[in-house]
Protein backbone atom coordinates (compact mmCIF):
# COMPACT_ATOMS: atom_id res chain seq x y z
CA UNK A 1 0.00 0.00 0.00
CA UNK A 2 1.26 3.47 -0.91
CA UNK A 3 2.10 5.80 1.76
CA UNK A 4 -0.80 8.25 0.43
CA UNK A 5 -3.55 5.47 1.09
CA UNK A 6 -2.28 4.39 4.51
CA UNK A 7 -2.31 8.38 5.43
CA UNK A 8 -6.19 8.46 3.60
CA UNK A 9 -7.52 5.18 5.65
CA UNK A 10 -5.98 6.68 9.11
CA UNK A 11 -7.45 9.95 9.24
CA UNK A 12 -10.62 8.56 7.57
CA UNK A 13 -10.28 6.05 10.80
CA UNK A 14 -9.85 8.96 13.07
CA UNK A 15 -12.88 10.70 11.35
CA UNK A 16 -14.95 7.68 12.27
CA UNK A 17 -14.10 7.59 16.02
CA UNK A 18 -14.94 11.44 16.60
CA UNK A 19 -17.71 12.71 18.21
CA UNK A 20 -20.29 14.32 15.93
CA UNK A 21 -19.91 18.10 16.20
CA UNK A 22 -24.03 19.16 16.34
CA UNK A 23 -24.12 18.00 20.05
CA UNK A 24 -20.93 19.19 20.64
CA UNK A 25 -21.60 22.85 19.15
CA UNK A 26 -24.96 22.95 21.41
CA UNK A 27 -22.96 21.96 24.68
CA UNK A 28 -20.49 25.32 23.51
CA UNK A 29 -23.75 27.52 23.19
CA UNK A 30 -25.44 26.00 26.38
CA UNK A 31 -22.16 26.59 28.39
CA UNK A 32 -21.81 30.14 26.97
CA UNK A 33 -25.73 31.27 27.58
CA UNK A 34 -25.05 30.24 31.19
CA UNK A 35 -22.56 32.32 31.18
CA UNK A 36 -23.90 35.12 30.09
CA UNK A 37 -26.49 34.38 32.42
CA UNK A 38 -24.35 34.14 35.59
CA UNK A 39 -23.12 37.75 34.75
CA UNK A 40 -26.05 39.54 33.98
CA UNK A 41 -27.67 38.07 37.42
CA UNK A 42 -24.18 39.29 39.17
CA UNK A 43 -24.81 42.66 37.34
CA UNK A 44 -28.39 42.96 38.40
CA UNK A 45 -26.98 41.94 42.54
CA UNK A 46 -24.99 44.30 42.45
CA UNK A 47 -27.65 47.07 40.66
CA UNK A 48 -29.90 45.78 43.40
CA UNK A 49 -27.35 46.76 46.55
CA UNK A 50 -26.69 49.90 44.99
CA UNK A 51 -30.62 50.79 45.13
CA UNK A 52 -31.03 49.29 48.59
CA UNK A 53 -28.03 51.42 49.97
CA UNK A 54 -29.55 54.53 48.58
CA UNK A 55 -32.51 53.82 50.49
CA UNK A 56 -31.13 53.15 53.71
CA UNK A 57 -28.65 56.27 53.02
CA UNK A 58 -29.95 57.84 56.58
CA UNK A 59 -29.19 55.25 58.50
CA UNK A 60 -25.35 55.23 60.45
CA UNK A 61 -23.61 51.85 57.81
CA UNK A 62 -20.76 50.46 58.65
CA UNK A 63 -17.89 51.84 57.25
CA UNK A 64 -13.98 50.78 56.97
CA UNK A 65 -11.90 53.77 57.75
CA UNK A 66 -10.28 56.13 54.87
CA UNK A 67 -6.36 57.10 54.69
CA UNK A 68 -6.32 60.42 56.44
CA UNK A 69 -7.02 63.45 53.49
CA UNK A 70 -7.10 67.17 54.12
CA UNK A 71 -10.54 67.64 52.49
CA UNK A 72 -13.31 65.56 52.21
CA UNK A 73 -12.82 62.26 49.76
CA UNK A 74 -15.93 61.80 47.23
CA UNK A 75 -18.33 58.89 46.92
CA UNK A 76 -20.77 58.09 45.00
CA UNK A 77 -23.37 60.18 46.22
CA UNK A 78 -24.50 62.53 49.02
CA UNK A 79 -24.39 60.73 52.39
CA UNK A 80 -27.89 61.44 53.59
CA UNK A 81 -30.83 62.76 51.19
CA UNK A 82 -34.09 63.83 52.67
CA UNK A 83 -36.83 64.77 50.52
CA UNK A 84 -39.28 67.24 51.41
CA UNK A 85 -42.44 67.00 49.82
CA UNK A 86 -44.25 70.08 50.24
CA UNK A 87 -44.01 73.84 49.70
CA UNK A 88 -46.17 77.22 49.67
CA UNK A 89 -46.96 78.76 45.93
CA UNK A 90 -47.55 82.21 48.11
CA UNK A 91 -44.89 84.28 50.73
CA UNK A 92 -45.01 87.62 51.24
CA UNK A 93 -42.16 89.60 49.54
CA UNK A 94 -38.32 89.04 50.73
CA UNK A 95 -38.43 85.92 51.95
CA UNK A 96 -35.77 82.97 51.10
CA UNK A 97 -35.71 79.10 51.83
CA UNK A 98 -32.97 79.11 54.47
CA UNK A 99 -33.06 75.56 56.40
CA UNK A 100 -34.55 72.00 55.58
CA UNK A 101 -34.65 69.18 58.19
CA UNK A 102 -36.15 66.07 59.11
CA UNK A 103 -36.50 62.54 60.01
CA UNK A 104 -38.58 61.27 56.58
CA UNK A 105 -41.44 61.58 55.08
CA UNK A 106 -43.42 62.31 58.93
CA UNK A 107 -41.51 64.50 60.25
CA UNK A 108 -39.74 67.62 57.76
CA UNK A 109 -39.45 71.04 58.51
CA UNK A 110 -38.75 73.96 56.10
CA UNK A 111 -37.89 77.52 56.71
CA UNK A 112 -37.80 80.98 55.43
CA UNK A 113 -36.52 83.82 56.52
CA UNK A 114 -36.23 88.05 56.32
CA UNK A 115 -34.37 89.84 58.43
CA UNK A 116 -35.78 88.75 61.55
CA UNK A 117 -38.94 87.44 60.61
CA UNK A 118 -39.41 83.54 59.78
CA UNK A 119 -41.96 81.26 58.68
CA UNK A 120 -41.55 77.72 59.10
CA UNK A 121 -43.82 75.01 57.14
CA UNK A 122 -44.18 71.31 59.62
CA UNK A 123 -44.99 67.83 58.21
CA UNK A 124 -46.26 65.13 60.79
CA UNK A 125 -48.58 62.08 60.35
CA UNK A 126 -51.94 62.98 60.79
CA UNK A 127 -52.15 60.36 63.38
CA UNK A 128 -50.00 62.74 65.87
CA UNK A 129 -51.87 66.16 65.33
CA UNK A 130 -53.73 67.20 68.56
CA UNK A 131 -56.92 69.41 67.45
CA UNK A 132 -57.60 70.68 71.07
CA UNK A 133 -57.65 74.40 70.91
CA UNK A 134 -57.79 74.56 67.08
CA UNK A 135 -61.17 75.34 65.31
CA UNK A 136 -62.20 73.42 62.10
CA UNK A 137 -61.78 75.32 58.61
CA UNK A 138 -61.28 74.70 55.32
CA UNK A 139 -58.58 76.66 53.48
CA UNK A 140 -57.15 76.19 49.73
CA UNK A 141 -59.79 73.44 49.36
CA UNK A 142 -58.86 71.38 52.21
CA UNK A 143 -59.92 70.50 55.40
CA UNK A 144 -57.76 72.90 58.20
CA UNK A 145 -57.73 73.77 61.80
CA UNK A 146 -57.19 77.56 62.87
CA UNK A 147 -56.89 79.47 65.78
CA UNK A 148 -58.18 82.99 66.21
CA UNK A 149 -54.92 85.40 66.24
CA UNK A 150 -51.60 84.38 65.09
CA UNK A 151 -50.38 80.97 66.08
CA UNK A 152 -50.23 77.29 63.99
CA UNK A 153 -52.08 76.50 60.79
CA UNK A 154 -52.80 72.84 59.67
CA UNK A 155 -54.15 71.78 56.88
CA UNK A 156 -54.68 68.01 55.85
CA UNK A 157 -52.55 67.58 52.62
CA UNK A 158 -53.27 63.82 52.05
CA UNK A 159 -51.59 59.98 52.23
CA UNK A 160 -52.52 60.99 56.23
CA UNK A 161 -50.19 63.68 56.64
CA UNK A 162 -50.72 67.11 58.25
CA UNK A 163 -48.74 70.62 56.56
CA UNK A 164 -48.37 72.82 59.80
CA UNK A 165 -47.52 76.88 59.18
CA UNK A 166 -46.83 78.60 61.63
CA UNK A 167 -45.63 82.67 61.10
CA UNK A 168 -44.29 83.79 64.76
CA UNK A 169 -43.64 87.67 64.45
CA UNK A 170 -45.03 89.27 61.83
CA UNK A 171 -48.60 88.30 61.49
CA UNK A 172 -50.72 89.22 64.95
CA UNK A 173 -54.41 88.07 62.40
CA UNK A 174 -53.35 84.87 61.47
CA UNK A 175 -54.31 85.95 57.87
CA UNK A 176 -50.98 85.53 56.24
CA UNK A 177 -50.42 81.98 58.19
CA UNK A 178 -53.61 81.25 56.20
CA UNK A 179 -52.87 82.55 53.00
CA UNK A 180 -49.55 80.46 53.00
CA UNK A 181 -51.59 77.08 54.06
CA UNK A 182 -53.80 77.51 51.26
CA UNK A 183 -51.23 77.68 48.94
CA UNK A 184 -49.05 74.62 50.07
CA UNK A 185 -48.43 72.20 47.27
CA UNK A 186 -46.85 68.89 46.44
CA UNK A 187 -43.25 69.60 46.05
CA UNK A 188 -41.38 66.42 43.98
CA UNK A 189 -37.98 66.40 44.09
CA UNK A 190 -37.03 68.79 46.40
CA UNK A 191 -34.85 67.55 49.20
CA UNK A 192 -32.13 68.55 51.96
CA UNK A 193 -29.00 66.41 51.11
CA UNK A 194 -25.67 66.34 53.57
CA UNK A 195 -22.69 64.93 52.69
CA UNK A 196 -22.57 63.13 56.27
CA UNK A 197 -22.91 59.93 57.25
CA UNK A 198 -21.90 58.30 60.39
CA UNK A 199 -19.51 54.91 60.59
CA UNK A 200 -19.03 53.12 63.46
CA UNK A 201 -21.23 54.31 66.42
CA UNK A 202 -21.69 52.83 70.04
CA UNK A 203 -24.47 50.40 70.39
CA UNK A 204 -25.94 52.62 73.13
CA UNK A 205 -26.62 55.20 70.64
CA UNK A 206 -29.89 55.27 69.25
CA UNK A 207 -32.88 56.65 67.74
CA UNK A 208 -34.49 58.11 64.66
CA UNK A 209 -32.06 59.78 62.09
CA UNK A 210 -32.27 63.18 60.73
CA UNK A 211 -30.44 66.17 58.69
CA UNK A 212 -30.51 69.29 58.17
CA UNK A 213 -28.88 71.96 55.78
CA UNK A 214 -29.21 75.61 56.56
CA UNK A 215 -27.19 78.43 56.05
CA UNK A 216 -26.49 80.03 52.33
CA UNK A 217 -25.11 78.77 49.18
CA UNK A 218 -21.78 79.78 49.92
CA UNK A 219 -21.08 79.25 53.54
CA UNK A 220 -23.77 76.56 54.47
CA UNK A 221 -24.16 74.21 57.73
CA UNK A 222 -24.95 70.10 57.36
CA UNK A 223 -25.97 68.42 60.47
CA UNK A 224 -26.45 64.64 61.27
CA UNK A 225 -28.00 63.36 64.20
CA UNK A 226 -29.15 60.51 66.00
CA UNK A 227 -31.98 60.56 68.43
CA UNK A 228 -33.72 64.00 69.15
CA UNK A 229 -37.16 63.16 68.57
CA UNK A 230 -40.02 63.71 70.94
CA UNK A 231 -39.57 60.11 71.80
CA UNK A 232 -35.77 60.20 72.28
CA UNK A 233 -32.93 62.89 73.30
CA UNK A 234 -30.30 63.67 71.19
CA UNK A 235 -27.63 60.75 71.40
CA UNK A 236 -24.79 62.31 68.80
CA UNK A 237 -24.66 65.10 66.67
CA UNK A 238 -21.60 65.91 63.61
CA UNK A 239 -21.82 69.05 61.90
CA UNK A 240 -19.64 70.68 59.08
CA UNK A 241 -19.38 74.41 58.73
CA UNK A 242 -17.76 77.58 58.12
CA UNK A 243 -16.35 78.93 61.53
CA UNK A 244 -13.81 80.30 62.97
CA UNK A 245 -13.02 78.74 66.25
CA UNK A 246 -10.77 78.85 69.03
CA UNK A 247 -8.22 75.70 70.11
CA UNK A 248 -9.59 75.00 73.43
CA UNK A 249 -9.78 71.31 74.30
CA UNK A 250 -7.39 68.78 74.40
CA UNK A 251 -5.28 68.19 71.49
CA UNK A 252 -5.79 65.01 69.16
CA UNK A 253 -4.70 63.79 65.41
CA UNK A 254 -7.78 63.10 64.03
CA UNK A 255 -8.17 61.99 60.06
CA UNK A 256 -4.64 62.75 59.77
CA UNK A 257 -5.60 66.33 61.02
CA UNK A 258 -4.58 67.60 64.45
CA UNK A 259 -8.13 68.36 66.49
CA UNK A 260 -8.98 68.90 70.15
CA UNK A 261 -11.43 66.55 72.32
CA UNK A 262 -13.17 67.66 75.21
CA UNK A 263 -14.95 65.45 77.46
CA UNK A 264 -17.51 66.05 80.92
CA UNK A 265 -18.83 69.42 80.77
CA UNK A 266 -21.99 68.73 82.37
CA UNK A 267 -24.07 70.51 79.64
CA UNK A 268 -22.02 73.89 79.46
CA UNK A 269 -21.55 73.64 76.05
CA UNK A 270 -18.59 73.72 73.74
CA UNK A 271 -15.93 75.62 75.12
CA UNK A 272 -14.34 76.54 71.62
CA UNK A 273 -17.38 78.44 70.74
CA UNK A 274 -17.72 81.64 72.86
CA UNK A 275 -19.74 83.57 70.75
CA UNK A 276 -22.25 80.77 69.99
CA UNK A 277 -22.08 78.63 72.91
CA UNK A 278 -26.15 78.14 72.97
CA UNK A 279 -25.21 75.97 69.84
CA UNK A 280 -23.42 73.69 72.33
CA UNK A 281 -26.10 73.60 75.45
CA UNK A 282 -27.28 69.85 76.19
CA UNK A 283 -24.32 68.21 74.76
CA UNK A 284 -21.81 67.16 77.21
CA UNK A 285 -18.63 66.32 74.92
CA UNK A 286 -17.25 66.59 71.57
CA UNK A 287 -14.55 66.37 69.15
CA UNK A 288 -13.62 68.43 66.09
CA UNK A 289 -10.88 68.94 63.23
CA UNK A 290 -10.92 72.11 61.14
CA UNK A 291 -10.04 71.45 57.46
CA UNK A 292 -8.38 74.46 55.02
CA UNK A 293 -10.39 77.40 54.56
CA UNK A 294 -11.67 77.34 57.89
CA UNK A 295 -14.36 74.67 57.92
CA UNK A 296 -14.70 72.80 60.71
CA UNK A 297 -15.90 68.97 61.62
CA UNK A 298 -17.66 68.52 64.93
CA UNK A 299 -18.95 66.11 66.88
CA UNK A 300 -21.26 66.44 69.63
CA UNK A 301 -22.42 63.98 72.34
CA UNK A 302 -25.79 64.57 74.13
CA UNK A 303 -26.12 64.65 77.64
CA UNK A 304 -26.95 61.87 79.17
CA UNK A 305 -24.56 59.99 77.14
CA UNK A 306 -21.19 58.57 78.83
CA UNK A 307 -18.55 58.51 75.89
CA UNK A 308 -14.63 57.86 76.33
CA UNK A 309 -12.13 59.53 74.50
CA UNK A 310 -11.28 56.69 72.77
CA UNK A 311 -14.76 56.26 71.43
CA UNK A 312 -15.06 59.96 70.25
CA UNK A 313 -11.53 59.67 68.49
CA UNK A 314 -13.57 56.78 66.40
CA UNK A 315 -16.40 58.53 65.86
CA UNK A 316 -14.64 61.51 64.60
CA UNK A 317 -12.18 59.52 62.54
CA UNK A 318 -14.83 57.24 60.70
CA UNK A 319 -17.22 59.60 59.84
CA UNK A 320 -17.95 59.33 55.78
CA UNK A 321 -17.49 62.81 53.80
CA UNK A 322 -19.42 62.41 50.55
CA UNK A 323 -19.17 65.45 47.88
CA UNK A 324 -20.98 69.00 48.49
CA UNK A 325 -24.47 68.86 48.34
CA UNK A 326 -26.67 71.17 46.62
CA UNK A 327 -27.22 73.99 48.08
CA UNK A 328 -28.58 76.34 45.03
CA UNK A 329 -32.29 76.44 46.55
CA UNK A 330 -30.31 78.22 49.44
CA UNK A 331 -30.03 82.64 49.48
CA UNK A 332 -26.82 83.98 48.36
CA UNK A 333 -25.96 85.82 51.12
Amino acid sequence: MRDEDMLRDALSAIAGRAHDPAPVAAGIEARARAHRQRRGLLVASAAAVTGVAGAAALWPRPHTPQPPAVTPAPSPSPSAILPVNYRPTWLPDGFAEVSRSGTGPESQTRTWQRGDDRILLFLTSRSRFDPAGFQPAVLGGRRAWVVTGPGKVWVEVGDGLMAGVSVPRLDPTGETTRRIAASIVPDPGAVAAVSLSFGWLPERFGGPVSAELSGTSEHWRETLRVGGSPEARTAIEAELLWEISTSKGTPATMRGLPGFVHLGDSGVGCPDLPASVSDCQGFSAFAKVEFAGSRILRVKIGMGYEVSRAELIRIMNEIVLGPEPDTSWLPAT
